[in-house]
């Protein structure tokens, strides 16, 4: 028999892939030796040494690791668990010298009524006291410890303490065996029961697995069957590889049981689970520095990949899964707060619930891109265009807008701004030709909604009311006079103005404009306004025309 492979973490050892030994495949085993790593027996199978069965398993078992799996212990039986067959057991444990010994969670008889099936467990105290005495006295007679299969279970009782995951957890806490997972009987329990499987992954501890199974189901009207008698299913393997990630390179098993197929379907199934495992383990393998915080970081931003980083963190996945979400809470109200201090009157209008909720989609569709997080909402106008949430309220994006602009003009340099004195010593004809440069800290704002006044209602000292008329045409100029920014509400008439000056146009032609659309447009009256708000600070006496 070739020495066993490294152990594990959970202390077994690391088979590889194997498969189950059935009998209509024993001739290909015996001529071809075909290319597994090691072979699962049910153990009851094998009680008796001598047969056929006894003969292959003995020539086999000279090439292959042997595992045995028991199907009848019944481990859970309250009244009826049988002496006799634990000490079969034990002399077929010295007999083939398996490299794995597992058994079921389950029962199967009452006093002397023997009911050959894997019958589910209550999840109570009770069974759980029980299971841990019978494991004790099991590992103790054995002299060595063994591996508890998680079932498939087609009903869950009332009175249920735990998850099956969690009861598997403690049994591996107290007696020091293992847990074999068989991931396609999660699979069927979350659909069955509507349980998280990933859930169950993340309650057993990363040391306490050394085997899993794979296998194949069916779906009835009824119920998911757990019936081995397929391939496995895709969300399985996807199932499988999160599991991987998790417990590191266990031994792994195709299982086969009914409408047993040519060898070589269950090796191309083997293939298949080398090949996610070996994918798997890449992934665990480049644990550069990068790539540990590319994975904590998308744990923070998306709960669902938290399980990939677990394994990165000493202690249990709960205690990870809980202090990751500390660390998911603090990026969430930072982005919040951040958003908050930028955008005041938009939170005022949002509730603070909606505008939390705002935040956090906006903090994951648009990641902060500096250290400087005065620069964090940049995008939240552009994000409120397209966010489904915002859609009752379209002018949510044009009031982000202009609290954006209000938010960035108090970080701008100073400026001297023009003075009367500047502009009157220019005659008519050069004030016509000049060029004007605005503060760079104004910014021209049109906007279809009364954007302008929802923003002067919510400043201190007024009214906090909504206008009367929100759908109408709006102009605003954010400004900053001296140190602190402010909105100036405009004409139209002043807004073209503006925006051609800010254009590089002469100012001749930014009047003209202006006239265009505001027959009443009043410079001198507007002049003087811009003037006490710092709007003008330089200008260029544009060339005379030949």
């Amino acid at each position: 028999m070739p020495s066993i492979r490294d152990h594990g973490a959970s202390g077994f050892p690391g088979l590889g892939f194997g498969v189950g030994l059935r009998a209509p495949h024993y001739r290909d085993f015996l001529e071809h030796r075909p290319a597994v790593d090691w072979l699962e027996i049910h153990t009851e199978n094998y009680f008796d040494p001598g047969g056929w069965d006894a003969h292959v398993l003995e020539r086999l078992r000279r090439d292959y690791p042997i595992s045995l799996h028991g199907v009848g212990l019944g481990i859970g039986s309250a009244r009826g668990f049988s002496e006799r067959h634990l000490q079969r057991l034990r002399e077929a444990v010295n007999r083939i010298e398996p490299a794995l010994i597992s058994e079921h969670l389950c029962w199967n008889a009452v006093h002397d009524r023997r009911l050959n099936d894997l019958l589910p467990l209550p999840l109570t105290q009770e069974a759980l006291a029980l299971v841990c005495r019978r494991v004790d006295r099991i590992q103790e007679l054995l002299g060595r410890p063994i591996l508890l299969e998680n079932g498939s279970a087609y009903l869950r009782y009332r009175d249920d303490a735990m998850s099956e995951a969690e009861f598997l957890d403690s049994v591996a806490a107290r007696t020091g065996c293992g847990v074999l997972l068989d991931i396609n009987n999660l699979f069927v329990n979350q659909c069955n029961h509507q349980e998280d499987a990933l859930a169950a992954l993340r309650a057993i501890a990363p040391h306490s697995v050394g085997e899993m199974h794979l296998a194949g189901h069916l779906a009835t009207p009824d119920a998911v069957i757990d019936h081995h008698g397929d391939r496995v299913a895709e969300p399985v393997w996807a199932l499988y590889e999160d599991a991987l990630r998790r417990f590191g390179p266990v031994s792994t098993l195709i299982e086969w049981d009914t409408d047993i197929p040519a060898l070589e379907v269950l090796l191309s199934e083997v293939q298949q689970a080398r090949k996610i495992a070996n994918r798997a383990q890449q992934s665990v393998d480049a644990v550069s520095l990068e790539n540990v915080q590319s994975i904590f970081s998308d744990a923070l931003f998306d709960a669902q990949s938290a399980p990939r980083a677990f394994p990165l963190f000493k202690g249990d996945a709960q205690l990870a899964e809980q202090r990751l979400s500390l660390y998911r809470g603090n990026l969430s109200s930072r982005w919040e707060k951040t958003l908050a201090a930028a955008y005041p009157v938009l939170q005022a209008l949002a509730g603070t619930d909606f505008f939390s909720g705002l935040a956090r989609e906006y903090g994951k569709a648009y990641p902060s891109e500096s250290g400087d997080l005065n620069h964090f909402g940049a995008h939240f106008s552009v994000f409120l265009q397209h966010c489904p949430h915002a859609a009752p309220y379209p002018y949510f994006s044009d009031i982000a807008m202009l609290e954006w602009a209000h938010h960035r003009a108090h970080y701008v340099a100073h400026r001297v701004p023009l003075a009367a004195s500047d502009i009157a010593q220019l005659t008519p004809e050069q004030l016509g030709h000049a060029q004007f440069s605005l503060h760079p800290a104004c910014r021209l704002i049109a906007s279809e909604w009364a954007i302008g006044e929802l923003w002067q209602a919510h400043q201190q000292g007024n009214e906090n009311t909504f206008p009367e008329q929100i759908d109408h045409p709006d102009y605003s100029l954010v400004v900053r006079p001296r140190w602190k920014a402010a909105v100036l509400p405009l004409t139209r008439g002043a807004y073209v103005a503006l925006s051609a000056l800010q254009q590089r146009q002469p100012l001749g032609s930014a009047l003209d404009a202006a006239l265009e659309v505001d027959p009443e447009f009043d410079f001198g009256f507007h002049l003087q306004q811009w003037l006490q708000h710092a709007v003008l600070v330089g200008i260029d006496l544009a060339r005379k025309p030949d």
